[in-house]
């Protein structure tokens, strides 16, 4: 099963806050190799992964990456984690930011997603999510709602529905979207509710997009400039370049919508 937290370019959570600490006396942010760092929802692995890539091939700046449960994720920046820039999976984790003053230079609604279920191949057969009640399906596996966005979205959409109540015996909690979706490549789990994104890279399992689409909130992924950073001016230059054609053009490709209203 996935960790809570994954850091990009395999550097340990730990590590990764002892050695920005050290490099802010050594005035980093006015060096030709500074660094910024990121605390991004786990489903905007793969996508953010390949724009950062895209963005440190002209530029000299390094840009380092936290993933996890959006809401983990927030109450480590509330506690005083040195982010530049948060990317939730929704909403709720950067309200929990502003209930608790956390200073934001700048916030744009980025992009948004959509729930559907992902099955073994050759797994049970669902028309609609009132199956999940049947017998033919024994675990279902979703995000924690109070950890990570897709939870929650996943949580309310059975409530509407009316099967929230139901369900709780047979409900299985990871921390994040790819911490679900390991229950059911592990056999651990008969079916899992993740985002579409995420369902795109699953090989081997089966996706069935029977999640009506009216029964959540629409799927909103705040990004979020905070003012905290050790290097403010690098965080700056590539939020603007998050929110530019180039990037988008980049988490488009990997099966996210751009949000209406959004940049």
């Amino acid at each position: 099963m996935m960790s809570i937290l994954q850091v990009r370019h395999t550097v340990g959570t730990v590590l990764l806050f002892l050695g920005l600490l050290a490099g802010t006396s050594c005035g980093s942010a006015n060096s030709g190799n500074s660094e910024i760092l990121i605390f991004a929802a786990t489903s905007l692995t793969n996508a953010l992964d390949e724009a950062i890539a895209a963005y440190e091939a002209r530029n000299t700046v390094q840009v380092l990456v936290s993933y996890g449960g959006s809401q983990t994720l927030a109450q480590q920046i509330a506690t005083g984690a040195p982010a530049d820039i948060f990317i939730s999976a929704g909403r709720f984790p950067v309200d929990f930011l502003e209930e608790r003053e956390v200073g934001m230079l700048n916030k744009t609604d980025l992009l948004s997603n959509r729930l559907v279920l992902v099955t073994e191949k050759n797994g049970p057969n669902l028309n609609d999510l009132l199956d999940l009640t049947s017998d033919k399906v024994g675990r279902v596996a979703m995000a924690a709602p109070d950890l990570a966005p897709a939870g929650g979205y996943a949580k309310e959409s059975l409530v509407n529905l009316g099967l929230w109540d139901e369900l709780q015996s047979k409900m299985a909690f990871g921390a994040d979207v790819r911490a679900t979706m390991a229950y059911v490549e592990s056999g651990n789990a008969d079916v899992a509710f993740v985002y579409q994104t995420d369902a795109a890279i699953a090989g081997g399992l089966e996706v069935i997009d029977v999640v009506p689409i009216d029964s959540y909130s629409k799927i909103a992924y705040p990004a979020v400039l905070l003012s905290g950073g050790d290097n403010p001016a690098a965080a700056t230059e590539f939020f603007d370049f998050l929110n530019g054609e180039e990037a988008l053009r980049i988490l488009v490709n990997h099966g996210f919508s751009i949000l209406e209203g959004g940049k």
